[in-house]
């Protein structure tokens, strides 16, 4: 049965097959690897949406969104509390990219680019304003926390400063997930593929 015949509910959990929860913990896995070598090591980047890229493009955005929300909740529980507010931005990134690539986005590196810089913008917005909101500015979680405290220093505002911040590491490692998912995603047998949204990628 076609999405559009499910209706806006339907679609979302159709996307929890069986094969689609056996997905999402891999994926998790994936990106909490990421994640925690780049607390660990004060990388000025999060390395925690490997796992989420893949999870879109084989099974959609719902299931991306919640392999998201548990790498953030694990994060949170593992390496540091400050990765739960931050759920909310991987699930909107998850969201935007999964139905990008439904829509046709990785079926080309054009397209790939172009759901990247999407998933940069919404990161973007939705991470300064909860550093702003919830951190005053700055978290410390990573070493990008340093360059974040200059900037604001330097341009004598929290949001410009935050976001000049925000968009530079975004921009490095949205770029990183990006690339590492789609040669995962070419390095996967098409028969495998074939079982998820064998049109999308």
């Amino acid at each position: 049965m076609s999405k559009e015949r499910l209706g806006f509910i339907g679609g979302i959990k159709a996307e929890f097959s069986t094969k689609a929860l056996v997905l999402i913990p891999i994926c998790a896995g994936i990106n909490l690897v990421g994640g925690a070598i780049a607390a660990g090591l004060k990388l000025p980047v999060f390395l925690d949406m490997i796992g989420t890229v893949v999870a879109a493009a084989l099974a959609g955005p719902w299931v991306a969104a919640t392999v998201g929300l548990i790498t953030n909740i694990f994060l949170a529980l593992v390496s540091n509390p400050v990765y739960l507010p931050y759920a909310a931005v991987s699930i909107l990134v998850a969201l935007v990219t999964g139905y990008m690539i439904r829509a046709g986005s990785f079926k080309s590196i054009w397209g790939v680019v172009l759901t990247c810089l999407a998933a940069t913008a919404v990161s973007v917005v939705s991470a300064s304003t909860v550093t702003v909101f919830v951190f005053g500015g700055a978290t410390g979680a990573t070493g990008s926390s340093a360059v974040t405290a200059g900037l604001i220093a330097t341009m004598g505002s929290i949001w410009k400063g935050v976001i000049t911040s925000a968009l530079i590491e975004n921009l490095i490692d949205r770029a990183i997930a990006f690339a590492v998912a789609y040669v995962i995603l070419k390095r996967i047998p098409k028969r495998f593929i074939s079982q998820y949204q064998r049109d999308a990628i």
